[in-house]
């Protein structure tokens, strides 16, 4: 069997099992077996196959065809022309996520201090800092496992560790410390939406998907207690959930802030700016 047929027999498989992209997972998944960038699919085409890697490229579309997402199968994922690795213990980062490193780059002053909230696979402080090299970070999980990889992306993508990675829940690993901005893709989706959600999703950690409240007992507690951690000017930076537009206005409000948000490039509501 050549590439463009076994191309076209993971395609065939991928769609039988209702995946959406079924033609571009086949593609990086063929590719992640073979051990070749994507595009030597079209130009070697012809190119036999070795029956080890088609083997193990069939055990990998199984996987994608029981939902299991395509990043966690290749244990990578793109993020702000960054490669990181991701595992089940961390979410995959998202393209939406992105406009909030663009926000933290763009509001961060000169030597500014940065505090990353729910770091997750380090996805955020690791673009920030690769970015702006001025900028000092910090980052905050309460998972040891995610934490873990987030330094292993540190190291990945810039060597030595120039960020402050510490185990605990949102502010508390930085208890006394000030920040000029403060930024976090908090869990922000309400359980009760569960059964109506992609496959896919149950795969990632819950902790880093759901929250009470609707999805806003997270972001209520970081605007609540963002102040506290915040130095004269500082601005916090959170992703929120597509209907949440109304609910962050008020919360930031309440907390004497003045809030604005951006739109993602879907033009749903995806990230909040709030400064005093």
């Amino acid at each position: 069997m050549n590439i463009a047929e076994a191309l076209k027999e993971m395609t065939d498989r991928l769609g039988a099992a209702s995946v959406e992209s079924s033609a571009l997972d086949a593609e990086v998944l063929l590719a992640h077996s073979l051990g070749v960038e994507r595009y030597r699919l079209l130009v070697d085409r012809t190119a036999p196959v070795d029956p080890v890697k088609l083997s193990s490229c069939r055990r990998l579309v199984a996987r994608r065809c029981a939902g299991e997402p395509v990043a966690y199968i290749t244990g990578r994922k793109e993020f702000y022309s960054l490669e990181f690795l991701v595992t089940p213990d961390v979410l995959i980062p998202r393209p939406e996520t992105e406009l909030l490193v663009d926000m933290a780059l763009y509001y961060a002053a000169p030597g500014a201090g940065l505090l990353d909230l729910g770091t997750g696979s380090g996805a955020i402080a690791v673009a920030v800092r690769k970015n702006r090299e001025d900028i000092k970070v910090s980052a905050s999980d309460i998972s040891a496992a995610a934490l873990r990889i987030a330094r292993r992306n540190c190291r990945r993508i810039m060597g030595d560790m120039p960020i402050v990675f510490r185990i605990g829940d949102l502010f508390s690993p930085f208890e006394g410390k000030r920040f000029d901005v403060i930024a976090s893709n908090p869990p922000y989706v309400d359980p009760a939406l569960k059964p109506t959600l992609q496959r896919e999703i149950r795969f990632e950690p819950e902790h880093a998907l759901f929250a009470d409240d609707h999805g806003r007992a997270v972001l209520r507690r970081i605007v609540i207690s963002a102040e506290a951690y915040l130095r004269p000017g500082g601005i916090v930076l959170l992703e929120i959930g597509h209907d949440m537009r109304d609910f962050i206005l008020e919360a930031g409000a309440r907390a004497g802030y003045v809030v604005s948000v951006l739109n993602d490039l879907a033009g749903c509501p995806r990230v909040a700016l709030l400064k005093r």
